[in-house]
């Protein structure tokens, strides 16, 4: 069982500085006037956490960060959480209803590869030309300052190491939109991609000859992408293993260090249960959720909750611990 910590400071429990508890949180004896104020209003609640977050990162030994699609989002890159939003940004699919996960599905480059290139063209263009935000800076000098990291992230737009992250320290648990692999695939390896000029017709979205072709068997390619539909058949996932290999060794070398979690802009179910597996699994962890639409799904006294986008938590963050 876990040590009881304070849900201000992260304290752990000790006859000098017992804990108060409350409904869903507990408060050590050193933050109950601080509590206090938050509660009567004489203190910004915002302001507080975002204190705490600070000292409680501070004093971490390794960090994990998770991210996901609102890390992106203010890079103007969408997140795509529902069909009407993906429809704004691609009316023709409206018309067929084909939504994002119809899209995004390995099965159109072998029964209609124009189609299908033609909504991974424009993505890729996209995310070839999306700019980093500030928040990837903050957050790569807040990792660089302690001695131990690891990033996890189910985003293929390829910010990540645009911003300077080191790949032996990155996972990019569905691949990158960067890379392409054949589509049938003749053979277990994927590629950088150096160049890929695919015209497309808008009026139909569909892409125009010539598509990108497996440089070994002349079949079309596709993005090194896992896409919904995928088995471990038409997805080239080793490389992706490889990465998570070396995050499966860096969880069991810091199983009892003292981590911090910082979940960033997810939403996606199966991230959120690897965050929950991954706040479990450590013996002494703080997760430090950040979403501006976050959810309450799980709670713990060492939860704690940045209601506010990531550009705007970590230029906040790394401006306190200054």
């Amino acid at each position: 069982m876990k040590s009881k910590k304070c849900g201000f400071c992260a304290s752990i429990e000790s006859d000098n500085n017992p804990l108060i508890a409350g409904d869903e949180i507990y408060i050590c004896s050193n933050c109950v006037l601080s509590a206090h104020k938050i509660l009567y209003g004489e203190e910004d609640p915002t302001k507080c956490i975002l204190d705490y977050a600070t000292e409680i990162i501070n004093n971490a030994e390794v960090i994990l960060v998770l991210a996901g699609a609102g890390m992106s989002a203010d890079s103007n890159l969408p997140t795509y959480r529902d069909k009407e939003g993906f429809w704004n940004d691609y009316p023709p699919y409206r018309e067929i209803k084909k939504d994002y996960v119809a899209m995004t599905s390995p099965h159109g480059f072998s029964s209609d590869p124009h189609f299908a290139w033609g909504f991974f063209a424009h993505q890729y263009k996209l995310y070839k030309n999306a700019v980093p935000h500030e928040g990837y800076t903050k957050l790569l000098d807040l990792l660089l300052s302690k001695k131990d990291y690891f990033v996890v992230t189910t985003n293929v737009d390829g910010l990540f190491i645009k911003s300077g992250f080191a790949k032996k320290y990155l996972h990019e648990a569905h691949g990158s939109i960067h890379k392409l692999q054949c589509s049938r695939p003749c053979h277990r390896e994927a590629w950088e991609i150096e160049s890929l000029n695919v015209e497309i017709d808008y009026s139909t979205m569909n892409a125009l000859d010539p598509l990108p072709l497996c440089p070994t068997c002349g079949a079309v390619s596709r993005p090194n992408i896992f896409m919904f539909g995928d088995t471990d058949e038409s997805y080239v996932w080793e490389e992706s293993q490889e990465s998570a290999s070396k995050f499966r060794e860096w969880r069991q070398k810091n199983l009892h260090k003292k981590v911090v979690i910082l979940e960033i802009g997810v939403g996606a179910e199966g991230l959120k249960r690897h965050v929950k597996q991954y706040y479990q699994e450590f013996s002494d962890t703080t997760l430090i959720r950040i979403n501006p639409e976050f959810d309450t799904s799980y709670r713990n006294e060492n939860i704690f909750y940045l209601s506010m986008s990531a550009k705007e938590a970590f230029l906040t963050l790394t401006k306190s611990s200054h």
